[in-house]
């Protein structure tokens, strides 16, 4: 099955605290567009929710997929002008099977709470409940939207090493990975389907999981200057190619 909502977490770094709306078009190698996203950052003062809905498209995805749906959801709070997760919840549909993980963080105990509950035909099937070997003010999300206040030259190539909830699934690990001067025009050639503007930048996401047949989930990215996500490149995959995700 494809995993296509796992790292569309991925794909939205804000430079700013505000409302957004974003889609983004996910396309196969030969097989073509094989899913839509919408996502939405609504923000109050202290406080916001962000959802990203992920929905197959396609006959043939959606047979591979069972006509796969992801949700997923993030709600917390606003301190020093970054976003902090007080919870995040994946929910995932496909064929007969419904299922939804839910990141509870508890900040001062700091601990967070994974519950996990399936169901098929409507009847519960499995249903867990653990505390987490690692603590984090972020989920994959919130980090992603603090990306550009946590890097701050977005042109020096460095490696930076973070904690979310909701990757590594032992640790947290997330790294990214401002490319070298040397690397920089291999990613812009895959990337950039049209020429790059000012203020663009690029890194690589390594998220620690497998994702199809990344075994490290690296994701190459490109961001434009007001610090949303242009384009993202997954490479390495057999049989179709390259997973592309473009934002409309």
């Amino acid at each position: 099955m494809f995993r296509i909502g796992i790292f569309l977490i991925a794909l939205f770094f804000m430079a700013d605290a505000k409302n957004i709306e974003v889609d983004f078009s996910v396309e196969y190698g030969i097989v073509g567009e094989v899913a839509k996203s919408h996502s939405t950052l609504i923000t109050k003062e202290k406080s916001y929710i962000f959802e990203s809905t992920v929905d197959v498209v396609g006959k043939i995805a959606k047979i591979v997929t069972g006509n796969l749906k992801e949700r997923h959801i993030s709600k917390g709070h606003i301190k020093n002008s970054l976003f902090v997760s007080d919870m995040y919840q994946v929910i995932k549909s496909y064929e007969q099977y419904t299922s939804t993980t839910i990141y509870r963080i508890n900040h001062k105990k700091k601990t967070v709470t994974r519950t996990y509950k399936k169901w098929e035909n409507g009847k519960e099937i499995i249903e867990e409940k653990r505390i987490l070997n690692y603590y984090s003010r972020n989920d994959m999300i919130t980090l992603l939207l603090n990306l550009p206040k946590h890097i701050k030259h977005k042109y020096k190539s460095k490696e930076y090493k973070f904690k979310a909830v909701g990757a590594d699934r032992k640790n947290g690990r997330v790294d990214i990975v401002i490319p070298t001067h040397e690397n920089l025009k291999a990613i812009k050639n895959l990337l950039d389907k049209d020429k790059s503007n000012k203020g663009d930048w690029y890194c690589k996401v390594v998220m620690h999981r497998k994702l199809y047949n990344s075994e490290k989930g690296e994701l190459l990215i490109k961001i434009d200057q007001d610090g949303i996500v242009d384009s993202v490149v997954l490479k390495d995959l057999i049989f179709f190619g390259d997973i592309r995700i473009i934002r409309q």
